[in-house]
């Protein structure tokens, strides 16, 4: 609180402040009659107000005043590279506990977030990097984040990139990205655009059509939706779910975010335990990777509305990411192989028309083709033995 100020130092702080500028002398005097050391010289006001009977002369500093003579500046995080074959340890930065850090890329630069209202994590630093896979159609491909072990110091830009590892996103199962149709849909990621020219990263081709495409749909909000390069790749959903938003990317078009499957779940029915007379389902609660597939329905009637022998598709559990530990205390167990998707009723498993998911845009001539190579095709792996891949590949 500030003290009353008494009349001599008055008549001398006001001839001051119509005179030069107050010394450090002038400081002393001030500190010595009881006024906050939080404030600065450069805040004084010159129209002397009021505040509960004394004369307020000076107010607090605001958090970019000066501070020990010296004016507190913004962290500079420059980017001039994203080619991850050649990473620069200049290009190291730090984003730790940031909430939409601003980021210099090449001459400009940009907000760059982590998820809405979230800051990043505390392990924060590293490599912003261009990631894509080769075969797959323009305005595929991402920005992600390599986190590193910056402490180091005798290892190289190189080294450090290999043995870092990628940013999560907040469900701790997927990589952090800007996506490319992120980044072709927002003015403000404009600077990210301008440094993946400029190193050769995407040509005036492949730019001029990932334009094309993203202008012939409406894209707004897709960055909130699970978009998928091919239709093969695995993603991670919450089970149970009534709604699976996703955006599709095909040879042919960009579908936009869509919302399918009214219900999906999944559960099992494990041994009955001693002194009960049957084993009752068990609902799995988490997230699951999961990946599409074609089925053919057979007699057993486990796909619902499904003629005999119709090709569906259906939606592959492969793994449950959560500690699958059930409400009894029994771990879920997902058979060898994983398990399909299950819908409103225990047992039954959700699956789609293929008219229909023509129609929805989920499948499209070109990736029923990669769906019919791979699960129905004589060289196709059988449902039960095919590998998993990580949505991190």
């Amino acid at each position: 609180m500030f003290q009353r100020i008494s009349n001599p130092l008055r008549r001398a702080v006001h001839a001051r402040l119509s005179g030069p500028a107050i010394s450090t002398g002038d400081l002393g005097l001030l500190v010595a009659h009881g006024v906050s050391r939080s404030c600065s010289l450069n805040t004084v006001s010159k129209t002397p107000r009021k505040t509960h009977g004394s004369l307020q002369l000076l107010c607090p500093m605001s958090s970019s005043a000066v501070q020990h003579g010296a004016v507190r500046r913004r962290t500079k995080r420059i980017v001039n590279n994203l080619d991850p074959k050649h990473p620069e340890s200049s290009d190291i930065i730090d984003l730790k506990g940031l909430m939409q850090p601003w980021v210099t890329f090449g001459p400009t630069g940009t907000k760059v977030d982590y998820i809405s209202s979230t800051p990043s994590p505390q392990r924060s630093t590293g490599f912003l990097y261009y990631h894509s896979r080769p075969g797959l159609p323009a305005a595929t491909g991402e920005i992600r984040f390599r986190v590193v072990d910056s402490g180091s110091a005798s290892h190289s830009a190189a080294d450090l990139f290999a043995n870092g590892r990628d940013l999560l996103d907040h469900t701790g199962h997927r990589p952090w990205r800007i996506h490319m149709l992120q980044l072709y849909t927002r003015r403000t990621y404009g600077p990210i655009r301008q440094l993946l020219r400029s190193q050769g990263l995407i040509g005036a081709t492949q730019e001029c059509e990932i334009e094309q495409r993203v202008s012939a749909v409406q894209l707004n909000n897709v960055g909130l939706s699970t978009i998928l390069d091919s239709i093969s790749d695995t993603f991670v959903i919450q089970l149970p779910t009534t709604t699976l938003s996703l955006a599709f990317i095909h040879d042919e078009c960009i579908v936009p975010a869509i919302r399918m499957a009214h219900i999906l779940s999944w559960g099992d029915r494990p041994e009955a335990v001693e002194g009960s007379d049957a084993a009752r389902w068990r609902a799995y609660q988490g997230a699951g990777l999961v990946r599409f597939e074609l089925r053919k329905a057979g007699t057993n009637r486990v796909f619902r509305s499904a003629k005999e022998g119709e090709v569906v598709l259906v939606l592959r559990i492969l793994e449950l990411l959560d500690p699958p530990l059930g409400p009894d205390g029994v771990p879920f167990r997902l058979p060898e192989g994983g398990d399909l998707a299950q819908g409103k009723s225990p047992g039954r498993y959700w699956c789609m028309s293929l008219d229909r998911a023509q129609k929805l845009g989920i499948v499209t001539p070109s990736s029923l083709k990669i769906l019919e190579e791979l699960y129905l095709g004589d060289i196709a792996t059988s449902a039960e033995t095919t590998t998993t891949k990580s949505p991190s590949s």
